[in-house]
């Protein structure tokens, strides 16, 4: 969460294959536990303060407004000053805006999927996406995301 996730190209929405996920969602939660927040200039913080107080409080309405609509809150969301915990959040519904738009926090959302071509048309339902990523060991599926994803 290098700037506490203010900026374009953190990760945000991880699809996972449905056998993978429970795994690295476990992962996740674990190692989100253990982040420590407060001064950037101490050694043992893993995550900083935002920029604002504004920015923290727009990051956990996103949050908020999720979870009311059906989300699920894994670790993290609340907002103290200027500092917003880790987030995790599960399966945000489609009209949310923590799934439509860039949320520029320390807030990953997660999704398993069984259709990887489904999964790709779900990432681009997105309204921005300046930067995606995508880890495969099928060389055929890097290429089809590389040709689809917009």
């Amino acid at each position: 969460f290098y700037q506490s996730s203010q900026l374009c190209i953190h990760m945000q929405h991880l699809y996972m294959r449905g056998g993978l996920y429970k795994e690295v969602k476990a992962a996740l939660i674990a190692a989100f536990k253990k982040l420590k927040g407060g001064d950037p200039r101490q050694d043992d913080t893993s995550i900083r303060p935002m920029i604002s107080k504004s920015s923290a409080a727009i990051v956990e309405k996103s949050v908020n407004e999720a979870v009311k609509a059906g989300a699920k809150l894994l670790v993290g969301s609340k907002q103290r000053g200027a500092f917003m915990e880790p987030t995790i959040l599960e399966d945000a519904p489609f009209d949310t805006d923590a799934r439509k738009e860039e949320i520029l926090g320390p807030v990953i959302l997660l999704y398993s999927y069984n259709d990887f071509k489904e999964a790709v048309k779900e990432a681009n339902s997105m309204h921005y996406g300046l930067q995606a990523s995508a880890f495969m060991h099928d060389l055929n599926k890097a290429f089809y995301v590389f040709e689809h994803i917009e």
